[in-house]
């Protein structure tokens, strides 16, 4: 997360592209997160193992989408080798289905983002709530783009059979978001609602 990545972003070349920039947003998300745990585990009374797990879980996330922002574009380069070098129909298929399955695993990473989200704003103090409402709208954006990314990359695929069945299992993929978005926005929302009537 460094302004090195935004200056590559900004140049006119197709790598880093649009699943890394998803992953950059879903990174910042997580360091959002990440700064209520640590600020909630300096909290004086807050002892048990609750904080701690959250924060060991954000770190594990955060690693993940990093991982997947570089190995992101290793996968796209790839593809694009395979298309422009009248490589094998399987060698194709390979190199599609890498490029399908980062953005997929960003999409499932920002689930998780999601999930820690929704937990986390149960338990911290009211005020960090619109911290945690940005840091949701930030993975909510992160999980829709890598899915774009997923889908265009995925309609490369030249069989038909497998390209429903991979596009079924990428909209279930999706569901899955969309269902813990939402679950974390109205959370959120109903703690916001609270105060103000409060």
């Amino acid at each position: 997360m460094t302004d090195s990545f935004l200056e590559r972003l900004a140049q006119p070349r197709p790598d880093p592209g649009g699943a890394a920039a998803a992953a950059y947003a879903c990174t910042v998300g997580l360091a959002l997160v990440e700064k209520i745990v640590r600020l909630e585990i300096r909290r004086e009374g807050n002892q048990g193992d609750f904080w701690p797990r959250r924060a060991g879980e954000v770190q594990l996330l955060s690693e993940r989408i990093h991982h997947l922002r570089e190995e992101d574009s290793l996968a796209y380069l790839r593809l694009a080798r395979t298309r422009n070098s009248g490589a094998t129909y399987r060698d194709r298929e390979i190199a599609i289905a890498q490029a399908v399955a980062c953005p997929s695993d960003m999409i499932e990473t920002a689930r998780g983002g999601l999930d820690c989200v929704f937990l986390v704003g149960r338990h911290c103090k009211v005020h960090l709530v619109p911290d945690l409402q940005v840091a949701c709208e930030l993975m909510g954006a992160a999980g829709m783009g890598a899915y774009h990314i997923a889908a265009a990359n995925l309609r490369l695929l030249r069989d038909a059979s497998l390209l429903t069945l991979r596009q079924s299992q990428l909209s279930a993929i999706l569901e899955a978001f969309l269902k813990q978005y939402q679950a974390a926005k109205h959370e959120l929302a109903l703690i916001t609602e609270s105060v103000s009537r409060g």
